[in-house]
């Protein structure tokens, strides 16, 4: 990756952006399955303050619920601080303008979001996990136990982060100019003169294996419990609602993998991280979009079922989920 920065290059200063180009094209794809991901996310937030927030059914485990919906914000926030950072920085949208700024705390901001919301969407996979389990367990204090587990390790999460981005608080933010096989003017967001010189993919890496790691063991503790006590679970709608659970947070577990191929590449051979920076947006994607849409089309709680009494009168009955 480059180190050098655009800023007061009157190369850069004076850069026209073109329209036709790769990284433009590149840029602007994903809006054709980020959109309708987005209106999936509106329907599962809209169900959920329906079902939890106002009408507080008992037609679902409601804190694994919400920290499903933290998942997907959190989720949606790194899409959209990643996207300003690398993908339209990339195009030369922005290029003219940034090369006109000095290093500031405004991009250093920029980019902070983004690996702050990358910590988040690695933190909550591993809550849903345990939550999961605590039925399993502790079934007499479920709610209890649950509500609580999330009261306090819903500000930890969001708090966390932070004990490992301490290097970049007194960092400005820059732009520099993408190498490889990027043409002249895509650029991107980065940082300089952090506390020590430290870097944060020391940190991310350790982050990345302990929680995969993790959230590993605790989804096999769970699916041996699951089969073990398959037999007493009759009900085809608890099935249904428990695979796809299942199903949704190992969708969950595809930004690690993501994560861990960029990050390692970035350390041990530098020289490729251009070239995995193209393709990684797209893998840090599949977070976004397959956990609501694993979510949304197999769990039973989107599930509408039409009900005709003797009279003919159509009735829709209300949401049930387990």
């Amino acid at each position: 990756m480059n180190n050098v920065s655009i800023h007061g290059d009157e190369r850069y200063i004076h850069y026209k952006f073109n329209s036709f180009t790769i990284p433009v094209y590149a840029a602007f794809f994903p809006f054709f399955y980020l959109f309708p991901t987005i209106c999936i996310m509106i329907k599962i937030i809209r169900v959920y303050i329906e079902h939890v927030m106002w009408k507080k059914d008992d037609i679902m485990n409601p804190h694994v619920f919400t920290v499903i919906v933290l998942q997907l914000i959190s989720s949606f926030l790194y899409m959209l601080a990643d996207y300003s950072t690398i993908r339209l920085p990339s195009t030369g949208l922005l290029t003219s303008w940034c090369a006109n700024q000095q290093p500031n705390h405004g991009l250093k901001i920029m980019f902070f979001s983004s690996v702050y919301f990358n910590y988040t969407t690695i933190l909550f996979p591993f809550l849903l996990s345990v939550l999961r389990l605590i039925p399993i367990y502790w079934p007499i204090k479920l709610d209890e136990l649950c509500a609580k587990l999330v009261r306090i390790c819903t500000p930890i999460i969001l708090i966390y982060p932070f004990f490992f981005c301490f290097p970049i608080f007194p960092a400005l933010g820059e732009c520099r100019q993408l190498l490889g096989a990027y043409p002249f003017g895509s650029i991107y967001v980065y940082w300089r003169d952090s506390w020590f010189d430290l870097k944060l993919a020391g940190f991310l890496l350790g982050n990345l294996v302990f929680w995969l790691i993790a959230c590993t063991i605790t989804n096999v503790v769970l699916y041996v419990k699951l089969v073990k006590l398959r037999h007493q679970r009759e009900s085809p709608k608890y099935r249904r609602a428990e695979i796809s659970l299942t199903l949704t947070t190992i969708s969950m577990l595809s930004a690690y993998f993501t994560n861990l191929a960029l990050v390692m590449v970035s350390i041990f051979w530098p020289f490729l991280a251009v070239y995995l920076v193209a393709i990684r947006p797209y893998g840090s994607d599949c977070d976004f979009v397959l956990v609501p849409w694993m979510f949304y089309l197999t769990h039973p709680i989107f599930k509408e079922k039409k009900i005709v009494p003797v009279l003919m009168r159509p009735v829709v009955s209300d949401n049930i989920t387990l």
